[in-house]
């Protein structure tokens, strides 16, 4: 399957007056393509720290992370905007869809700020939001969506751009159990029939026992949960 993303000896200390904090302590980690991780742990254990930097939305104080073969952890800001935008995709435990835009209109914005042409950013948006069965929510707005429809536009978003990789911050995080089964159920669809790797941070065991592999965070250090037999 090959390596889309390996990360070596990741270092984040933060400084907060006369305290450093060390979120991450020596972290190494490899991620194949195709996979779906889980990455879990308590609140404040540095789980979405880790996810921040894995993803370049945030620097390393120390180490090497290499995506598709390429060390991204001290390339430039300018750099790494253009590689979350055109190579990653992004959905979190808030939807962060524009109120005053359809659901077709909150998916195409990504290709309208790369300049793709409105026609083609619409036939796109259209067949992300297909793919995870929003055809007929395609004119409506977020307050006209309950919230599993919401986040399922948020996730369709995330992937409009065709990312090799989607990284994913506690996204049933807000949703009662049956609809974050419809969310776990299209993340799991866009993995199995397109391919897309997916790194989730979440609390929710529903979706790390969908996962190929468990990653928890403890104070900084990570470890791999073996599953049990069934």
């Amino acid at each position: 399957m090959g390596q889309i993303l390996r990360a070596v000896n990741l270092w984040k200390v933060y400084t907060m007056g006369e305290t450093e904090v060390h979120a991450l302590q020596g972290i190494s980690l490899e991620i194949s393509h195709g996979e779906i991780l889980a990455i879990t742990g308590p609140s404040g254990s540095g789980k979405t720290t880790l996810l921040n930097c894995l993803s370049s939305l945030d620097s390393v104080s120390q180490g090497e992370i290499y995506f598709e073969g390429e060390n991204i952890a001290n390339i430039s800001d300018f750099e790494r905007t253009k590689l979350r935008g055109e190579r990653m995709g992004f959905i979190f435990q808030q939807y962060q869809l524009l109120p005053v835009l359809t659901a077709v209109e909150n998916v195409e914005l990504p290709l309208l700020l790369q300049n793709v042409s409105s026609d083609e950013a619409r036939r796109r948006a259209l067949e992300s939001l297909s793919m995870l069965g929003l055809s007929n929510r395609s004119e409506h707005k977020p307050s006209e969506l309950s919230g599993g429809q919401q986040q399922r536009v948020a996730i369709a978003r995330a992937i409009v751009h065709n990312p090799s990789i989607l990284f994913a911050d506690e996204p049933t995080g807000n949703l009662d159990s049956e609809t974050s089964d419809s969310v776990i159920m299209a993340l799991e669809a866009l993995n199995r029939i397109h391919g897309i790797t997916i790194v989730v941070v979440t609390h929710d065991a529903s979706i790390s026992r969908k996962c190929n592999r468990i990653l928890q965070i403890n104070d900084g250090h990570l470890s791999e949960i073996v599953a049990e037999e069934e």
